[in-house]
């Protein structure tokens, strides 16, 4: 379906649930007692120096993406981890819309990464992005300069419009690989960024809910299925932060030594329901 129906399907939901607010969507989805989901995430990387930059949702808050940044700390122990508001907290609908501000603040956070990168020119550098915290991570590394590039750029549920020009803007500044995570059941980058818009304005469905309408091998998208339920994700837009699932879909995108092809066929397995 393209783009334009899909906004058709939204605006006849945003009809029915009419006053639905932004925050739907319950972190715990516990996975099925009637299913046997083996996790096994990637073991601790105990000697790889690194910088992890996580920048988080619209909220500008820390406190909702503590679970991942102890887990993502625990499976690099010499990371250092830092969690980057890149707004006002708790002002959602200011946050989004502070367009000029944005992209003023992505330059300078890719000003400062450029630093880093010259003092630390071999040690990896992954940049994490949430919802909001998405599209401005795909800002900052367009806006970095043509010789600094980050080695991993993952975002989740990214509020970024879908045809954003991410193989020409974006890419050029990742060495090894990129990763989105989209949800069409999303409904904050899906109602909500079709209401209210993208970090880049426009009012449409997000990468974060349908993907980016690129097709570079070096952008891995994953896109969530009925096989993710079992691990505790529903669909929807808190369940990314659920630990089950982050074990087995999302942090091993965050170790040195997974590359694209062990990280999709990570992705590939699934919870098998006993006979």
């Amino acid at each position: 379906m393209s783009i334009s129906g899909r906004s058709h399907l939204y605006r006849a939901l945003v009809a029915l649930i009419g006053a639905v607010a932004i925050g739907t969507g319950t972190v715990g989805d516990a996975p099925s007692t009637y299913w046997r989901c083996e996790v096994a995430p990637p073991a601790i990387a105990a000697n790889v120096r690194g910088r992890l930059l996580i920048l988080p949702g619209v909220g500008n808050t820390r406190f909702h993406l503590a679970g991942f940044v102890a887990r993502a700390a625990q499976q690099l122990p010499s990371f250092d981890v830092e969690v980057r508001p890149w707004g006002t907290a708790f002002l959602t609908m200011r946050n989004l819309r502070a367009y000029e501000r944005n992209v003023a603040t992505a330059e300078r956070i890719a000003a400062e990464i450029a630093d880093w990168r010259r003092a630390h020119p071999t040690e990896p550098f992954y940049l994490v992005g949430y919802s909001g915290g998405g599209g401005i991570a795909t800002l900052v590394v367009a806006a970095l300069p043509a010789d600094v590039s980050v080695d991993r750029l993952i975002l989740v549920a990214p509020a970024i419009a879908p045809d954003y020009p991410f193989a020409l803007n974006a890419l050029p500044h990742v060495r090894e690989f990129a990763v989105n995570y989209a949800s069409e059941r999303d409904l904050q980058v899906g109602w909500g960024t079709l209401t209210f818009g993208t970090i880049d304005r426009k009012n449409t469905l997000s990468a974060g809910a349908i993907g980016f309408a690129s097709t570079d091998p070096r952008l891995l998208q994953y896109r969530w299925t009925r096989a993710d339920e079992p691990f505790g994700h529903r669909g929807n837009h808190l369940a990314y932060l659920n630990p089950r699932w982050q074990a087995a879909k999302l942090l091993p995108a965050l170790h040195p030594d997974v590359g694209p092809q062990d990280l999709v066929a990570r992705w590939a397995k699934v919870c098998e329901e006993p006979s």
